[in-house]
């Protein structure tokens, strides 16, 4: 090292090489006054240092000069580099973690811990409603003392089943979708605005409700369920049986097979509101409906008071942040333009190998 280079500069320099030793020359002061101003300088050494211990000579007539013998003590595991952690300054933004494919884990350094679960609580909803067996998050706080008032905060994220395990349930679910959409339509060639009908009327009559499911996520929503099938696409799809999150995850599914844009709302039904609900939102030519899956699914009969239906109706019955989801305004496409639709042009539907009891089952339920 130059003998021109501060020894906070040197420090700074060491833990980002990842090095365990070093020598900092001509120290004016203590060693926790070096790490304090290196600290100061750079908080995001926070993410790296768990300790450090040292040896000193003196230098000098007065000896007040010291040089250190310093051994550095890294957390494990640790960011790759000083560039992956980020710094906040009261404006920390949680939405960029939620990215294509999985959430994005977060390492920062903040003077306000709570803030940062405040905004992340913030975001939950929007969490459980766009990736699939995301249970919640988590973080973990950390700092060094007096040395520094930031603290090193790890946003990371609990899963209802480990990663590869789910991924293969996701595929499972995915392809018994493709045998279910086969099975519905045999041969026919049916309109788009149909099919959000078919796969309710399908989800309807073929899943039941587990109700054991429902009472326990009832009575410890916090708690990570002891059983997740019912959770995930996979229980309606493959095992037959599900709870809100399960049916809504096996409805995208469906409408993810069809090439129809959907997508999971978390939030809850006016009638029970401290209990958590989750349904979807589909796009039909430009316009987005809600679908509720679930909602009546313990009647005899296919239940259509949740199919298709645009935020003002669907406000008199559910409850969500409507800022975590773009307006549902579709007016055209209902149940009663696709009743008369079915009336006119099932026998074709039919002759084409198309499966009578999802196109027409025995009782609607409005």
């Amino acid at each position: 090292m130059g003998f021109l280079t501060a020894p906070e500069d040197a420090l700074i320099e060491a833990v980002a090489a990842g090095q365990t030793q070093l020598r900092l020359n001509h120290c004016f002061g203590s060693l926790d006054a070096v790490f304090k101003n290196a600290l100061q300088k750079e908080p995001r050494l926070l993410a790296f240092l768990a300790g450090y211990s040292s040896t000193y000579q003196k230098k000098g007539l007065v000896q007040l000069c010291f040089d250190y013998d310093v051994t550095l003590c890294y957390q494990e595991p640790r960011p790759a580099s000083l560039g992956e952690v980020a710094v906040d300054t009261g404006v920390w933004d949680p939405a960029p973690l939620l990215r294509r494919g999985l959430p994005r884990e977060e390492t920062l350094v903040t003077q306000d811990p709570a803030d940062v679960s405040r905004k992340l609580s913030a975001l939950l909803g929007r969490l459980l409603s766009e990736y699939e067996g995301i249970h919640g998050w988590r973080t973990g706080v950390s700092s060094f003392g007096k040395l520094s008032p930031y603290a090193v905060c790890t946003v990371s994220y609990d899963y209802l089943l480990p990663l590869p395990q789910l991924r293969q349930l996701q595929g499972k679910a995915r392809f018994a979708a493709k045998q279910i959409w086969r099975s519905i339509l045999g041969r026919a060639a049916v309109p788009r605005f149909v099919k959000p009908f078919l796969a309710l009327s399908y989800l309807s009559q073929e899943c039941g409700y587990d109700q054991r499911a429902f009472d326990e996520a009832a009575g410890a929503s916090d708690a990570e369920p002891s059983d997740p099938i019912p959770h995930l696409a996979y229980g309606p799809l493959v095992e037959k049986r599900g709870i809100c999150s399960g049916l809504a995850w096996a409805f995208k599914t469906l409408m993810d097979e069809a090439n129809i844009e959907c997508r999971c709302v978390s939030g809850a039904l006016k009638d029970a509101p401290e209990t958590g609900h989750q349904w979807n939102l589909v796009r039909l030519d430009g316009q987005l409906y809600h679908v509720d899956p679930t909602w009546g699914i313990r009647e005899e009969g296919v239940f259509v008071g949740g199919l298709l239906q645009p935020d003002s109706m669907m406000r008199g019955t559910h409850l969500w942040n409507a800022g975590d989801y773009p307006a549902a305004r579709g007016m055209h496409f209902g149940y009663d333009l696709i009743e008369s639709y079915l009336a006119e042009n099932g026998n074709e539907f039919l002759d084409a190998g198309a499966d009578e009891r999802i196109f027409f089952p025995d009782r609607i339920v409005e």
